[in-house]
């Protein structure tokens, strides 16, 4: 049945185009090592209908695509300009997966108006992969530090009668001992840049995500009348229902008040704005002079003097991080950068002004950043790295 699903959702993705809930399920089963061998025969499939020698190279996918069109012209009801954009975005992404061989894992296709023949190949010399492990460090009251990636699995401290356990699967949680009236102490857990998403259980049994480059600030146990933690960076929340005693998360002059509900958090210092978007309950967002009721699938744009909220939110787009994806649906150059900056720890440089492009797709942020550099060319985006620096030129 998995075989038949990706198979069909490819052939919609040529001719017919896919939602992005549809766009992430192919993407997902594309990579799965599992169908691989089916993965091999759509391709070759494809293969069978290009010019001899079926050289992949992105200067010929213009031949590529305009024999595939000619070959399925008669047994498609399709506009010529629909059937050529669609078999020009698959010529690219063909290609791109040739360039770094079969079972690529990403798909990244070009704007319809921009010339292939512009595109140049090359490999920064000094690639940098993604992060392969978790760097976070957890801050205790007392001062005390404590690498994650250093310590065994395990009690890693016993305070105020809470103890932090790193768990088999790397992941945190506090767990008290007994009930807890009077705990004062707070925590701050740091999960740098080029690291992986760091997974805390607090004591009251929520849930928080952290994305590479955020931290968060909590008490060892929640005893007053609310449950106040602080961000900076990106969260995802899955809160604990407790009706008497509402979570709050802030970040400035920026909160979000909850009783139990799913809810990230986009608060980078580096970001113009803090986004609060919700994925299920409710939540108020309030900064010092405004507050704004958001429902599942909207948005709070916490802004200097107003909270803006946008209905028909892309969830995907908002919790590919979390997923393991930079998906860029409508994203500029400068925030997808951004993006990319935090995940491998690198910084940006532009030798001109920003290029405007604007992206789609999805990328794995698992792959090496020299593919995602290299997918980035087919948008006339040319860079290069240098000592741990994107060069944009």
């Amino acid at each position: 049945m998995r075989e038949q699903r990706l198979e069909e959702l490819f052939r919609r993705y040529l001719y017919d185009g896919l939602t992005d809930a549809e766009e992430t399920e192919l993407f997902k089963l594309w990579l799965d090592p599992l169908l691989k061998s089916r993965r091999t025969q759509i391709f070759n499939d494809l293969y069978d209908r290009l010019p001899e020698g079926k050289d992949m190279l992105v200067r010929d996918a213009d031949l590529i695509f305009q024999q595939i069109v000619k070959s399925h012209a008669p047994a498609h009801g399709l506009s010529v300009i629909r059937r050529r954009v669609a078999w020009k975005r698959i010529a690219v992404a063909a290609s791109l997966t040739l360039a770094i061989g079969l079972g690529s894992y990403f798909f990244l296709f070009p704007p319809k108006e921009q010339p292939l023949q512009q595109t140049v190949h090359r490999l920064p010399s000094d690639d940098l992969g993604a992060p392969v492990r978790n760097r976070a460090m957890i801050r205790l009251a007392d001062g005390q530090k404590i690498y994650l990636d250093g310590v065994a699995n395990g009690s890693l401290t016993m305070q105020e009668g809470v103890n932090l356990v790193k768990l088999n699967d790397g992941k945190i949680a506090y767990k008290a001992a007994s009930a807890i009236s009077n705990a004062t102490g707070y925590h701050t857990l740091f999960n740098p840049r080029g690291s992986r998403i760091i997974d805390v259980t607090l004591a009251d049994g929520s849930r928080v995500w952290l994305n590479a480059g955020s931290s968060i600030t909590y008490p060892v146990a929640f005893t007053g009348k609310e449950r106040n933690v602080s961000v900076n960076g990106e969260a995802y929340f899955e809160i604990a229902h407790d009706a008497s005693n509402p979570f709050i998360v802030s970040k400035g002059k920026m909160a979000v008040k909850v009783l139990g509900t799913r809810f990230n958090v986009n608060a980078y210092d580096d970001e113009a704005d803090t986004r609060v978007t919700l994925l299920q309950g409710s939540v108020l967002v309030m900064n010092d002079q405004y507050a704004a009721g958001i429902k599942p699938g909207e948005q709070a744009i916490v802004k200097t003097r107003k909270i803006e909220v946008e209905g028909g939110v892309d969830l995907e787009q908002v919790m590919s991080w979390k997923e393991g994806y930079f998906r860029m649906k409508g994203a500029d150059l400068a925030s997808l950068m951004r993006q990319i900056a935090r995940w491998y720890d690198v910084q940006v440089e532009y030798t001109n002004e920003a290029p405007k492009a604007r992206f789609g797709g999805l990328i794995n942020r698992e792959v090496n950043l020299s593919d995602v550099l290299k997918a980035l060319e087919q948008y006339g985006v040319y860079t290069r790295l240098d000592n741990g620096k994107i060069i944009v030129q």
